[in-house]
């Protein structure tokens, strides 16, 4: 499955596809790839159609990050 049929990147904004490709590229190192889930897919791109900002220092804080708003959004 491509985990990006149903929203179409080439639709999006240039930002809001880096952002979400970004947020996606998080859940891959995750998870692995085989393991994202469209769930996680749409999750991806509410958080790239707002303003929040991810930590940029390093991939373990962006992991954190990401890891934290998702089990938040499953409770």
């Amino acid at each position: 499955m491509d985990i990006t049929t149903p929203i179409c990147t080439k639709e999006m904004e240039p930002l809001t596809k880096r952002r979400y490709n970004f947020a996606l590229s998080s859940f891959a190192r995750m998870y692995g790839v085989p393991r994202v889930t469209q769930e996680m897919s749409d999750f991806c791109l509410g958080w790239a159609l707002h303003d929040e900002i991810a930590p940029l220092d390093c991939l373990h804080h962006v992991d954190k990050y990401f890891r934290d708003l998702w089990i938040e959004s499953q409770n």
